[in-house]
């Protein structure tokens, strides 16, 4: 018998809880489920200030430079990811079955589809209704239109709606080439920041009776930078072969 599906509204996520001691693995991640709660009951309410909260409520009376160190470290947390791993909206550049670490075309010939379409030329996959797959289409307007087009399209989301070159020059005014090199290095660069926070107030956590929290976080921040750095070396040596375009800035690239 046919019928009529509808919804009246709702929020749903992939949550991260198993067994761990800590819950999500890492103590940190906890902040993503809380938020999410937080979230569902009150869409409108600033994320931000959801952290602080998040931060008050784990680490209740703690000095302010360990809020502050806190702080730092979560509020650049999805951006510090997406710069070391997938640039400009490319997508899903993982090691198939674990997804975890870096593997270029890992996904790139396999029935689940592609994600970069990177050759001597360029990089992108073409979703455009004029020559690509028509998916910039299904948007309602005005974004159907903003994202159908290269110069429109915001930058963080071009290369998964344009197959274009490296040389393309961005909003930024960067080259996509140089955009992937850059973001990739700083990637780094934050986690260093990130590992130098956290072992500022590290001390004070564990004397404050959380030493077993604060081992943790110290090991996933470790891992962390090590896998950075494997991002960075992998995604930028892949593009430089492919571009054959050097560095602007003459950092090793192998």
């Amino acid at each position: 018998m046919a019928g009529t599906v509808g919804h009246s509204g709702g929020i749903v996520a992939v949550s991260n809880v198993g067994d761990d001691e800590f819950w999500t693995g890492h103590p940190f991640a906890q902040a993503n489920l809380y938020a999410y709660g937080r979230l569902a009951w009150d869409p409108a309410a600033d994320p931000v200030a959801l952290l602080d909260e998040w931060i008050a409520l784990t680490f209740p009376g703690a000095p302010d430079a360990v809020a502050g160190a806190l702080h730092e470290i979560l509020d650049q947390s999805w951006e510090t990811y997406e710069r070391y791993t997938s640039p400009l909206g490319v997508g899903f550049m993982v090691r198939p079955g674990l997804h975890y670490g870096p593997d270029v075309d890992g996904y790139e010939y396999t029935p689940w589809g592609t994600y970069h379409f990177a050759d001597r030329d360029g990089i992108g996959v073409d979703r455009t209704v004029a020559t690509g797959t028509g998916y910039a289409g299904l948007y309602p307007e005005p974004w159907a239109s903003v994202y159908e087009s290269a110069e429109t399209c915001p930058d963080e989301l071009l290369l998964f709606f344009h197959h274009v070159p490296y040389t393309h020059v961005l909003h930024s005014g960067k080259t996509v080439i140089q955009h992937i090199y850059d973001t990739h290095f700083e990637g780094v660069q934050r986690v260093e920041g990130f590992v130098a926070a956290w072992e500022s107030v590290r001390r004070t956590v564990s004397d404050d009776g959380a030493p077993r929290l604060a081992d943790r976080v110290t090991e996933r921040l470790a891992e962390q930078l090590r896998s950075s750095i494997e991002w960075r070396d992998q995604i930028n040596t892949y593009f430089f072969r492919k571009s054959g375009v050097p560095d602007a800035h003459g950092r090793t690239i192998h």
